[in-house]
This record gives C-alpha cells, sequence and structure tokens, in this order.
C-alpha cells in the first residue's frame, strides 16, 4: 500500500494553515476533554449518586485507550489515516453526547471507553499525517504548536467546565468538544487529500486478542481501582500470570503474523526501540508527578487546591516551550543530542522532587514541573520526528502509534506501583492514628477543614508519614528516568532512511535529518 498525501511543494499557505488547525484540533479535542471532565466530575458523580465507581471512570477511559493505540496504529497503515481520523472524531462525537444523556454512573464509564478508543485513533492519525505532510524542518520548527493546545486546555478547561457547571448544567460540559470535532472534520476533508493504493490485508486478530487481554489483565491486577471489584491480592496475582501468558503469546504470534499489530522487525532497530524504552521510562515520571505532586502539596504540605492548582500547570507550562526549542535545537545538533539533554533535564526535574519537604518553597515544586515539562518537549519532540523518519510510509502509523503507547503501559505500571508503595507506608500510620482515639486517617490531609480540627501532633505525624511515602514514588521516578537516560545514550548518530520512504508517486523523498558525530565536519 502506498499513501500520498499532499506534495510539499504544491501545498498552498491557506491549505498548510488550515491542515495545521485540523491537526491541532486533533490534539486539543482529547486534552480539553480531560480538563474538562476532570474539573466537573465531582459534580456529575455527585449527580449520579455513583461515588462508589468514581475511580472506574478514569480506569475505563485509560484502560480503553492503552489497548487501542497500537490497534489502530496498524490500521493507520492497513486503511490509510484519514479514515481513522473520521472514525476518531465520528466516535469521540458519538461519545460526547452519549455522556450528556447519562442516566446512571455505569453508562457514564461506558462512555468514557467510547471516548478513550476514540482518542487512540485521533491522537496517532494526526501525529502520522503530520509526519505525511509536513517536511522534517517545517515540522520540527511548529512542535509547540501542537503542544500548546495541552497548555491552553489546562488554563481553559477548568474555567469552562467550572463555569458552565454553574449557569448551565454539567450535561452540557460533554458537548463543548463537538463542535470542536465537527470543524476538525471538515477542515480534513477539505484540507488534505491522501490516495491509498488498496490492497488486501491479513488483519491480525490474534496478536490484537492477545495484546488486548494481556494488556487488560495487567493494568486491571496493578490497578488500586480492582480493590473495589472484590479482588484480593491473590486474585491479583493471578492476573499477573494470565497477563504474562498472554503477553509471551502475543509476542511469539508476532513472530510469524503475516502483518503483526507491532512488528518486531521494527523495534530490533535501534532508533523506535530506545525511544518506545525511553518514552515508557518518561511516560513513568509524567503519571507520577501528575499523581503525587498534588497529594504532597495538598495533604503533606498542608496546601490548598489552590497551590496544587499553581504547581501542576507548570508542567503543561513547560512542555510546548521545549517542543519548540527541541525542534529547532534537533535541527541544529541533532536527534541524539537533543533527546539525552531532554532526559537530563527530566532526571533533575526529579532530583527537585526528592528536595521537597512538608516545610518546602511552592517555587520549589512549580520549578522542578516546569523543568520536567522541557524535558519532555525536547524528548518527545526528538523521539515523534525521529521515528517518522527513520520508517517507511507503510510502518508510520504504528511507529508513531508505538511511542504513546509504551508512554501509556509505562505511566500506568508505573502509578500503580507507586500507589502501592504510598498505600503500603501510609497504612501503619493511618492505623496508629484511627487507634490512638483522635478519630482521623490519612485521608483527611486532603480536607482542609479536617486538617484544621486535628491535634497539631496528630497532624505533624500524618503529613510527615505522606512526604516521606510519596518520596519513596519519587525515587521510583528517579530511577526510571534514569534507566531512560542510560538508555537514549546508545540513541543512533544517524537517521538512516528507510527503504519506502516515499510513495511512487512523490518523487522527492521525506527530508531525513544525518546527525554528525562529535569532530566530523559540518
Amino acid at each position: 500500500m502506498a499513501i500520498a498525501p499532499h506534495q510539499h511543494d504544491d501545498m498552498s499557505r491557506r491549505s498548510f494553515l488550515f491542515l495545521v488547525a485540523a491537526l491541532w484540533l486533533g490534539n486539543i479535542v482529547p486534552a480539553l476533554d480531560a480538563t474538562l471532565v476532570g474539573t466537573a466530575l465531582p459534580t456529575v458523580i455527585g449527580s449520579l449518586d455513583g461515588i462508589a465507581l468514581y475511580s472506574w471512570v478514569f480506569a475505563a477511559y485509560l484502560l480503553a485507550l492503552t489497548i487501542s493505540i497500537p490497534i489502530f496504529g496498524k490500521l493507520i497503515d492497513a486503511l490509510g489515516r484519514k479514515p481513522i481520523y473520521f472514525f476518531g472524531m465520528g466516535l469521540f462525537t458519538v461519545g460526547a453526547i452519549a455522556s450528556s444523556l447519562v442516566q446512571n454512573v455505569e453508562q457514564l464509564i461506558a462512555c468514557r471507553v467510547l471516548i478513550g478508543v476514540a482518542t487512540a485513533s485521533i491522537v496517532p492519525s494526526a501525529m502520522t499525517i503530520m509526519g505525511d505532510a509536513i517536511p522534517i524542518e517545517r515540522r520540527a520548527k511548529i512542535q509547540w504548536v501542537f503542544a500548546s493546545a495541552w497548555f491552553l486546555s489546562s488554563v481553559t478547561g477548568p474555567a469552562i467546565a467550572a463555569a458552565i457547571t454553574a449557569w448551565l448544567s454539567w450535561r452540557f460540559v460533554f458537548l463543548t468538544t463537538v463542535p470542536l470535532c465537527l470543524v476538525a472534520s471538515y477542515l480534513m476533508a477539505t484540507e488534505y487529500h491522501e490516495y491509498v493504493e488498496r490492497q488486501p490485508h491479513r488483519i491480525d486478530f490474534a496478536g490484537i486478542a492477545l495484546l488486548g487481554g494481556g494488556v487488560l489483565a495487567l493494568l486491571f491486577a496493578l490497578s488500586p481501582t480492582n480493590r473495589s471489584a472484590g479482588i484480593d491480592f491473590a486474585s491479583s496475582g493471578g492476573l499477573l500470570a494470565l497477563a504474562a501468558v498472554l503477553l509471551a503469546a502475543f509476542l511469539w504470534n508476532e513472530t510469524s503474523a503475516a502483518e503483526p499489530v507491532l512488528p518486531p522487525r521494527l523495534f530490533l532497530a535501534p532508533v523506535l526501540g530506545i525511544a518506545a524504552l525511553g518514552s515508557a521510562m518518561s511516560g513513568i515520571a509524567q503519571s507520577g508527578a501528575q499523581s503525587f505532586i498534588p497529594m504532597f502539596v495538598q495533604g503533606g504540605q498542608g496546601g490548598t487546591v489552590a497551590d496544587v492548582g499553581f504547581v501542576l500547570p507548570w508542567l503543561t507550562i513547560g512542555w510546548p516551550i521545549g517542543a519548540g526549542l527541541g525542534g529547532r535545537l534537533l535541527l541544529r545538533f541533532g536527534f541524539r543530542n537533543t533527546v539525552i539533554a531532554g532526559m537530563m533535564l527530566i532526571v533533575v526535574a526529579q532530583a527537585g522532587f526528592l528536595l521537597l519537604d512538608r516545610d518546602s518553597s511552592r517555587w520549589l515544586a512549580a520549578a522542578s514541573m516546569a523543568l520536567m515539562g522541557l524535558g519532555f518537549g525536547f524528548s518527545s519532540v526528538s523521539f515523534t520526528i525521529s521515528v517518522q523518519s527513520s520508517v517507511g510510509w507503510s510502518d508510520r502509523g504504528v511507529a508513531t502509534a508505538s511511542l504513546q503507547f509504551f508512554r501509556s503501559i509505562g505511566g500506568s505500571i508505573g502509578v500503580a506501583i507507586m500507589g502501592t508503595i504510598v498505600s503500603l507506608r501510609m497504612q501503619p500510620l493511618s492505623d496508629a492514628a484511627a487507634q490512638s482515639g483522635a478519630g482521623v486517617s490519612a485521608n483527611a490531609l486532603l480536607d482542609p477543614a479536617a486538617r484544621g480540627a486535628m491535634a497539631p501532633a496528630v497532624l505533624t505525624a500524618l503529613q510527615s508519614g505522606m512526604t516521606e511515602a510519596i518520596h519513596a514514588s519519587f525515587w521510583v521516578m528517579l530511577i526510571a528516568t534514569l534507566a531512560g537516560l542510560v538508555a537514549v545514550l546508545w540513541f543512533p548518530y544517524t537517521i538512516g532512511s528507510p527503504e519506502d520512504a516515499a510513495p511512487a508517486s512523490d518523487p522527492e523523498p521525506q527530508p531525513v535529518l544525518a546527525e554528525s558525530r562529535p569532530g566530523d565536519p559540518a
């Protein structure tokens, strides 16, 4: 199959800008949904009387997203980019409208599954189209535009959701993204054209089933939500064993499948193999910071929601800045140097988290988050563009989606492990506080009113215990990012040209950035 997008030289400025707008909307739609829903969800759950299943609203989305990403990556290459993009936007629209009509939390969970699947098709297809249609030099320089979608959504999403919830109804929150989906679909339909040479394909249904089942069993076993479903530790061990068997069978299947979901030959190449490992390690740090820094600031340091709101956005402020700078730096200094610099910044940020204590300034946490965002911008843009430049047209979709898959799976597993560590270390303190007759638990640290009613000695003990417990998770994040830094030291100096870099209808292949070794002539 060959896929031919707009020819680079023939694309007018108007078409280029509208295509960038469509791709940007492909980024902001899922990002805005996450911030809108995250802000309105307590009100939604209260209205639906579903507090017992609160965590499953998040878990359902994450599971659907993680399992679906590699599947859609393969379909992007088999069926073309635009059909998967349109499918995702259509499914997202259906899921958003259905979410506004739910009558109970079980229906909401089902809708979040739809949104997770839709996100798994929108984001990799948009990124693959970007790799197809925009030359590497131009793509590198405008990476900050796409990264800015996450910053803008983190700033505007909570305010929009709060206003809609206060003045209208929480049901309208879910409808906010519908017009954006329609505009994105219209722009993509009118401004981007690809021609797919239809060939018969043998869909790897066995691989899809084994990968989906293995990832589902793994995440379900590690997720703290499994306790709410009545699953004990012995059953979790059984799920882990099942996950190991299914994933081992998946790896065996991929070696013999005609069109594997995750072709092993791609991951044996240094570029994608190291980029996938680096993305997984970065995912652990990203998800860990987003999950435990709010708990540290509000619980361990005795902060407020406003304090969390000050610290957390610095990650999304640093990210687009890093993406913009990283895109320009990789053109000058090469992929390898840029990705190493990014991973080093992430490691320094993790060291900054370890310096946090009960009395440290909010600015230290904010600076560490900003530095980590800057590092993510450097590394993610280098990973994405290098991988897209090193594979052929027929593999670009699955290669692009693989980076997101490994980042997601790394984050999911990392947060589950860190959550278990924090819970185990906090449990004795909570039990001691309850047995002392104080009538409080560690959960009360997240409630300013409950904190104010605690005896000073009890408050100090619980806060110290929480900061020490979360520090253990910070060590996990540091170890993961150090492993990622070591891995990227083997990142190749030169990104080779793929055999099928461009379809036969395009006489000009994609430009490929060749990096120079230290000491080589410029």
